[in-house]
């Protein structure tokens, strides 16, 4: 191989690398932020649903549905 060319192999081992390092700090970002998006809801969503639902029938002065 003539020594002009590993100038250009140098740069383009170099490039890649950048690319890779991108794609990985793309995608630990899109991990974190699926998991910060987790992390926030703290209560589940069946208890809020059911919570609401006792709630509505008590204020309504009826007994609740029995449960299946």
């Amino acid at each position: 191989m003539r020594p002009a060319f590993h100038h250009d192999l140098a740069t383009a081992r170099v490039a890649d690398l950048h690319r890779h390092a991108a794609r990985e700090r793309t995608a630990k970002a899109a991990s974190r932020a699926g998991r910060a998006h987790q992390q926030h809801r703290t209560v589940p969503a069946p208890a809020v649903t059911g919570l609401a639902r006792r709630v509505l029938t008590l204020a309504r002065g009826r007994r609740p549905a029995p449960t299946r």
